[in-house]
């Protein structure tokens, strides 16, 4: 599922990275999510996107229950999306969501979205998450709650079903 983005301060260096986590949510298209023209509307793909983060994130125990108990919040402060074809009313679709690594104190995800069953594919997408603290300050350290299920990926004891 790699896509080619740009992933500045993401990337590892020396060493390799372990496996993304994935996560995959399906969906069929709803008449609240189509415009006049009888597509998705274009804002409607963040929340789709979310859905198979959610289901990424769960694979290493990670959920914002979990955040919230431990003090961080993650907002999205960067959004891409690649359409390449549209989804319809009725349309079954999947979305896969990768959590890849990063040395960077940040969650990057990437989504593939695909029209079931013949796989068509709908859009490509990428997100970025900021670790916040109870302040609201940028975390610039993982705290010690993340270097544990970092450390745990890592080793491979994070996963979930593969995708």
């Amino acid at each position: 599922m790699r896509m080619r983005w740009d992933r500045p301060g993401g990337r590892r260096s020396g060493s390799e990275e372990p496996p993304p986590l994935r996560g995959r949510a399906m969906r069929i298209v709803r008449f609240q999510e189509v415009d006049p023209m009888g597509v998705v509307w274009h804002g409607r793909y963040p929340e789709f996107l979310e859905d198979a983060r959610v289901e990424a994130d769960r694979a290493c125990g990670m959920d914002y229950p979990d955040f919230f108990r431990e003090g961080f919040k993650a907002p999205v402060v960067r959004l891409e999306i690649e359409y390449r074809s549209p989804l319809r009313l009725g349309d079954s679709f999947s979305i896969d969501a990768e959590l890849r690594w990063s040395d960077a104190v940040r969650f990057d995800h990437e989504y593939v979205l695909r029209i079931h069953p013949e796989g068509r594919l709908v859009a490509a997408a990428r997100t970025v998450q900021l670790l916040l603290d109870r302040a609201d300050a940028v975390c610039l350290f993982w705290p010690d709650y993340f270097q544990k299920l970092r450390s745990d990926w890592r080793l491979g004891r994070l996963g979930g079903p593969r995708v």
